[in-house]
């Protein structure tokens, strides 16, 4: 059944291409040249036999549209010559199996006008007639040649040449001599093509494109009878639709309109006008109105009008996936780094392995030279090794050993009790220090293999954003710059391209004293069909002009409000907090409390946040960011503790992530309720190995985020009061909240008892 479908249509559009040469036969039958040259049809028959088209089916089309034109025998007698000797040109080659050369298909062109010149000469004494309107002849056959080799042969996939722009006028120019001829009543059938070929090319083209289409079908006239009326109008209309050019078709065609009743009715311009003059012209505004816009816009792609762009696209892509190849690359080596990093740690011995070490060391240093050592380690090895390994164990518990952990059998035996406690506290102590030694070199190493692992995974990401082909949209882009300037908005380029399936973005190049004005964004937004923001706006390389980038507006933005008061008796808030834009969806709202207050708590806490910013705006994972800043901090060597409170919000997905490191409790106010979001966890440098809470959490518009520090929430005797203070918060902005916050801790309090630091953020559609 598919097969018998595809085989319908193929046969369809085989049917179709038929009728439209019989159509141009008809036409080019009539079109002259100032009434006397004829040129055209027969130029046409051989381009397409040349174009490899089957001459069975142009010869009887050719026969009968030349017939119903011109139904004399002269005529009769010249076209059935013409299209006999081609017939039997065109077998005898096929049989002898040789190639017909352009020069000698030129010849023979000319001698199948042998009838035709013999008619002229013999019957009109007519000699430069037929000469001139053979030369003329072979002109346009090449011509035809030239485009339909483009078109029927090798397909519109590139750029036209000049030569062959000329000759695609040149034959444009041809069928509109044909049309001139046909007036009915008033009703000029080349205005009906005219009104089609010039809004036709002002979608497709520029302003030259469309100048150039409406000169020439004007010359028509001109070349066909003399009459030079058509050249001024329809330039005049291709001017007026090129300047009232839009992506809404209907106003170049409105314009049209008035112009043409301007210049029939009140200028005079034509010869004769009529209202069937005006209906061919209203006729094709119509057809051309009801052409679907998605054929116009295939229209616009078969004439590959933005070979530039691809050309661009195609270079843009190329170096895209050359820099995604080197950021996995990359990866893999970092990735190897971290592994080479990890199998460096040694990790420590474990409790019986350092005793039975000890115990040796010991032995040799205290009884290697004592007499009573075999008695001591033959025959009472047993107590002797367990008087040890007690021994040892109380030195690395509590640092050191003393004669009172010595068993009084021992001492009443042993003469070397004193010299005994001394070698093991000194090899415990030595011990410790080599234990903390590795230690820290096995942390180092292993906050080194985070670090690289993060690297690695970071340019995984990138590598998998710059993967994705950059697919630009010409059509829209267009539509855009035509837009803009209808709203008096000069934009030089336009380059439209997505993201992914959520994000489209845009960069326009527009004048300088036009970049601020809102109706961009509008004029995007309506276009794109999604609603856009500016996202930056940059100078030109070319003076006077900015870069415009935009991009597919989140669904939702946020306002903060932040406010701190230091300890009573301190100058200085050992609180730091920090809200950025850490990309151009995800905000970053961060609250940390350094251990105690005053200036070193400020340095811890300053020291942390400063962390967890620059971690964040490098990209790294929740993770690996709290787990690398709480080793950083485990491995000073002050006693560096702070509680982080950190919330991370997604402003195109609405949600939002609370970590928490020894914080307490943060809150979510939506409009008639109020949810918690629990605290927990050890605060940051306690220990090095530790695992944050992460919290996710959905947010909608109005919603309300409170995070504080613990000089605030210990401010309200239990945690439903403060609770219940939140949800009957009536007001709106968030700065006068989070003043509101800090007065009412200070109130509840009777004075700032800590030092008190709070966030309100504000989540709103935009």
């Amino acid at each position: 059944m598919i097969k018998k479908s595809s085989a319908f249509n193929k046969h369809l559009l085989e049917f179709l291409k038929y009728f439209c040469f019989f159509l141009c036969f008809f036409i080019l039958s009539n079109a002259g040249i100032y009434e006397m040259f004829y040129p055209f049809a027969v130029g046409f028959l051989f381009a397409l036999i040349w174009c490899n088209q089957k001459l069975q089916y142009l010869a009887p089309l050719y026969i009968l549209a030349c017939f119903i034109n011109n139904f004399t025998v002269f005529n009769i007698v010249s076209v059935i010559f013409t299209v006999t000797l081609i017939l039997i040109i065109c077998l005898t080659h096929t049989k002898l199996k040789k190639q017909i050369k352009l020069i000698l298909f030129c010849v023979y062109f000319i001698f199948s006008q042998s009838a035709y010149i013999f008619i002229q000469i013999y019957f009109y004494s007519s000699v430069l007639v037929p000469i001139l309107t053979i030369f003329l002849g072979v002109l346009f056959m090449l011509s035809c040649i030239q485009i339909f080799q483009v078109v029927l042969v090798r397909g519109l996939v590139y750029r036209l040449n000049a030569l062959e722009i000329i000759s695609a006028l040149v034959v444009l120019c041809s069928i509109s001599c044909g049309l001139y001829t046909f007036n009915i009543y008033g009703f000029e059938v080349v205005k009906l093509f005219a009104v089609l070929a010039i809004l036709l090319s002002s979608y497709i083209f520029n302003i030259t494109g469309c100048l150039l289409v409406g000169s020439v079908i004007g010359l028509s006239g001109l070349i066909s009878s003399g009459s030079s009326e058509l050249i001024a109008p329809l330039v005049i209309w291709a001017l007026v639709i090129s300047i009232f050019k839009t992506n809404n078709r209907l106003l170049p065609v409105i314009t049209l309109l008035s112009t043409e009743i301007v210049l029939g009715y009140f200028v005079n311009i034509y010869y004769s006008y009529n209202y069937l003059s005006f209906l061919s012209v209203t006729l094709g505004c119509l057809i051309f109105l009801c052409v679907n816009s998605s054929y116009l816009n295939k229209v616009a792609d078969f004439f590959n009008v933005n070979q530039g762009n691809m050309a661009m696209r195609n270079v843009v892509n190329r170096s895209r996936e050359n820099l995604c190849k080197r950021l996995y690359d990359l990866s893999e080596v970092f990735g190897e780094m971290d592994y080479v990093f990890r199998s460096m740690i040694k990790g420590g011995m474990s409790k019986e392995q350092v005793k039975n070490l000890l115990i040796t060391d010991v032995r040799d240093k205290v009884c290697i030279d004592c007499s009573e050592k075999n008695m001591c380690h033959r025959m009472c090895s047993s107590e002797t090794s367990g008087v040890f390994e007690s021994l040892i164990a109380s030195a690395l518990e509590r640092g050191k050993t003393t004669l009172l952990d010595i068993p009084p059998y021992l001492t009443t035996r042993c003469s070397r009790v004193n010299n005994l406690v001394g070698v093991i506290n000194q090899l415990c102590s030595q011990y410790r220090q080599y234990a903390g030694v590795m230690n820290n070199m096995d942390a180092s190493r292993v906050l080194i293999a985070e670090q690289l692992f993060g690297v690695s995974q970071i340019m995984k990401n990138l590598a998998g954003e710059v993967r994705r082909n950059v697919s630009l949209d010409y059509n829209r882009e267009n539509a855009i710059i035509n837009e803009l300037s209808y709203n008096n908005i000069i934009c030089s380029d336009a380059v439209l391209y997505e993201q992914n399936v959520d994000v489209v973005s845009a960069s326009l190049v527009v004048r300088k004293e036009d970049s601020t004005k809102l109706k961009i964004p509008f004029v995007v937004s309506k276009i794109c069909k999604n609603k856009m923001i500016v996202t930056s706006q940059e100078p030109s390389i070319k003076a006077g002009w900015n870069v415009l980038s935009l991009q597919t507006a989140p669904k939702y933005d946020v306002i903060f409000g932040t406010a701190s008061c230091p300890k009573d008796g301190s100058k200085i808030s050992g609180d730091c907090y920090s809200v950025i834009r850490i990309d151009n969806d995800k905000y970053l709202l961060a609250l940390c409390d350094g251990m105690g207050s005053g200036e070193k708590a400020e340095k811890a806490s300053s020291l942390a946040i400063g962390l967890v910013e620059n971690f964040y705006k490098a990209g790294f994972d929740n993770d690996i960011i709290l787990s690398s800043i709480n080793k950083l901090l485990s491995l000073n060597k002050e006693d560096v503790f702070s509680a982080l409170d950190v919330c991370v919000v997604n402003i195109r997905q609405g949600t939002s992530d609370f970590i928490k490191m020894g914080a307490p409790n943060s809150y979510i106010k939506h409009l008639n309720t109020t949810d918690v979001v629990m605290g927990g966890a050890l605060p940051l440098g306690i220990v090095q190995d530790m695992q944050p809470i992460i919290i996710k959490q959905v947010l909608s518009a109005g919603d309300l985020l409170f995070l504080f520090t613990d000089g605030i929430s210990e401010s309200f005797a239990k945690e439903e009061d403060l609770c219940d203070y939140i949800n009957n918060l009536t007001g709106l902005n968030p700065q006068i909240l989070a003043e509101q916050f800090i007065n009412k801790a200070i109130e509840l309090n009777n004075g700032a008892r800590d030092d008190m630091t709070v966030i309100v953020a504000k989540i709103f559609d935009i």
